[in-house]
């Protein structure tokens, strides 16, 4: 008797309520944006595998150091790649993350389909990722204008952190990549963390 009324309730639940109430809109949401993350993660984690491979494939058969000429293969197989893989790496896999959020969110707002107040929280993530991605990029160029051959900054929130390319960071040049950061994205130095590579 018990199982026969449950089926019935079942049966006669109105769901368009259910689909139509906000508190679904966003767990669908960021359901969506997790499974975005989740793919990324791991078709990224095949593009590092095959990053080597394909850093082969370079155009022309030289580079040009100090004014000596090196095959791709000499560069390719110096002990600084591990670095630069880890560098080229972390910013595919920002941006490839940051691509998927974007177009999540951007199906959203267009959805005629959504909640005002669900279209108004994308569009506000939405400017929220841009304007994370510009301080990224300003943090990034005046860190490396400072003499640092290589950076990485993701912002996440109110905090920042930075993976510079180091042999060992002096005091005054930690303070010049967290006044940078401050300036750029209003992130006090506490809520900052620099990582060396």
């Amino acid at each position: 008797m018990r199982i026969k009324d449950i089926v019935k309730k079942v049966k006669e639940y109105d769901y368009k309520k259910l689909l139509n109430t906000k508190a679904f809109l966003i767990v669908g949401c960021v359901t969506l944006v997790g499974i975005a993350i989740l793919v990324s993660t791991l078709v990224n984690q095949k593009e590092i595998d095959t990053l080597g491979e394909e850093s082969k494939k370079m155009l022309g058969n030289s580079v040009l150091v100090d004014n000596n000429t090196e095959s791709a293969d000499d560069v390719i197989n110096d002990e600084n790649i591990d670095t630069d893989d880890y560098f080229v790496a972390s910013v595919i896999n920002r941006q490839s993350v940051r691509d998927e959020a974007l177009e999540v969110l951007q199906d959203i707002a267009d959805n005629p389909d959504v909640l005002p107040d669900a279209k108004e929280d994308a569009l506000l993530n939405i400017a929220a990722i841009v304007e994370d991605m510009t301080a990224e990029s300003n943090i990034e160029t005046l860190i490396k204008a400072k003499g640092f051959p290589e950076c990485v900054a993701v912002i996440s929130g109110n905090k920042c952190t930075v993976v510079i390319e180091s042999e060992g960071l002096l005091a005054n040049e930690l303070a010049q990549v967290m006044e940078i950061v401050y300036n750029q994205a209003g992130i006090v130095p506490a809520d900052v963390n620099v990582i060396e590579k």
